[in-house]
């Protein structure tokens, strides 16, 4: 009995195209589909958290440097406080929401400090207000109205108290005086939702009149 030959070439012994590599499978692909999914959803989550943590950072950095920005000026216009004289009578008027005083404002390099009459008060916009005008030591022809300049924003009110030289002198809430009080206390409170803190300013007026 005469058996089939075995055909023999370049196509003999080949398994079936099943039997080899085909590619990916559609359940593959899902597979790879739903993993890089979640890295990209993992990715875009760090980043959101990263621009969030940075921004927060980047505020609290801008709070800082804006509070210590007014913790100079206000502690600049105080020390420089100006008491009366017998010509010119610059009376401090202060109470513990205002206070009014004549002081030197900083002047551009080369020209000299303007010498101004100023007050401190928080507006009904909740703005660190500081209200000035020129205060020549002779009267001018024409009065100058005040401008306003913002020292801070969201500030909900100030406290203000007065220490006298006297011995064993308590802080007062009231300043109807042309002798500068030998310290100065400014508290500033902000919204209760704000987290900005400041502590307790005091400074010390000079006490004394400068050379022009």
């Amino acid at each position: 009995m005469n058996r089939p030959r075995r055909q023999s070439g370049p196509h003999s012994g080949r398994c079936p195209n099943s039997c080899g590599f085909a590619g990916f499978t559609l359940l593959e692909t899902l597979v790879v589909l739903a993993v890089l999914g979640t890295l990209i959803v993992g990715l875009t989550q760090g980043l959101h958290w990263g621009v969030q943590a940075w921004d927060r950072q980047r505020r609290a950095l801008d709070a800082m440097a804006e509070l210590d920005a007014t913790d100079r000026t206000l502690r600049s216009l105080i020390e420089q406080m100006e008491p009366g004289q017998r010509v010119d009578m610059p009376d401090i008027t202060g109470t513990d929401r205002t206070l009014r005083f004549t002081t030197r404002l900083p002047a551009p390099a080369k020209l000299r400090e303007r010498r101004s009459e100023v007050m401190l008060l928080v507006d009904r916009e909740h703005r660190l207000l500081l209200r000035w005008a020129p205060s020549p030591h002779v009267e001018p022809l024409v009065r100058v109205p005040p401008a306003d300049t913002v020292l801070l924003d969201g500030v909900d009110h100030i406290q203000i108290s007065y220490k006298s030289p006297a011995l064993a002198a308590h802080w007062e809430a009231d300043w109807q005086s042309p002798v500068p009080p030998l310290l100065v206390r400014i508290r500033i409170a902000f919204a209760p939702n704000d987290p900005r803190h400041w502590p307790d300013f005091v400074a010390t007026p000079k006490r004394e009149l400068a050379g022009d």
